[in-house]
């Protein structure tokens, strides 16, 4: 007689060789499925926090964006009537200068910044105006938180030849009430802002704010 079970009920036929060899198979590959879910999850997570945890280059004080960047995004604050800053700045070509040193004729203020695309299209077309009007006004290029390297090779390559002065840390810009880059405010004789133009002009448009400006 063949085995059985207490209750006396005969015992199942021995399960075959192959069937037993193919549940732990099954198992293991489950198994294996299951751990590499598990690492793809935990990679992701850690890929996550490490994002997070990286330093993140600092931006600019004065966070001029893109949209600032636009003729069409906005005036500079109402600057009209105010006197100039008095504070001294570091000039391009080296030495100190002010705004002081060019009262007695009208004066155009312009700001600009290597990283500024619209400032760097309109740089030639100021050169233009400025040849044009020679000694009769003076014009002023204000270099905005740039490293001396990349003014003088952005002076270089779009031919300006009128005086350049630097503004590394921004302060100026934010004392003149910049909000949008590039910037140009036109200046009286006297030392007193009269018009301020938001975002890039051309020759034409330049000529006509001057024009106002010395009536």
């Amino acid at each position: 007689m063949g085995e059985r079970y207490l209750s006396g009920i005969e015992s199942p036929s021995p399960t075959p060789p192959a069937a037993r060899r193919r549940h732990p198979l099954i198992l293991g590959t489950l198994a294996a499925v299951a751990a590499l879910v598990a690492a793809l999850v935990t990679g992701s997570v850690v890929s996550s926090l490490s994002e997070d945890r990286a330093p993140r280059t600092p931006e600019m004080e004065l966070r001029f964006s893109a949209g600032d960047q636009d003729p069409a995004s906005g005036l500079v604050s109402d600057a009209a009537g105010d006197e100039l800053p008095g504070e001294r700045f570091s000039m391009l070509s080296g030495g100190f200068g002010s705004f002081a040193d060019y009262r007695g004729r009208p004066l155009v203020i312009n700001l600009f910044a290597s990283n500024c695309a619209p400032c760097i299209a309109e740089m030639p077309d100021f050169e233009t105006v400025h040849q044009e009007l020679g000694e009769e006004v003076a014009f002023l290029g204000l270099n905005i938180q740039d490293q001396v390297s990349a003014a003088e090779a952005l002076v270089e390559r779009t031919g300006v030849t009128y005086d350049i002065a630097r503004d590394p840390s921004g302060e100026l810009a934010r004392s003149l009430g910049t909000v949008v880059m590039p910037s140009t405010y036109f200046v009286s004789a006297e030392g007193k802002v009269v018009d301020a133009k938001a975002g890039a002009m051309d020759a034409d448009e330049l000529r006509r704010h001057i024009e106002e400006l010395r009536a």
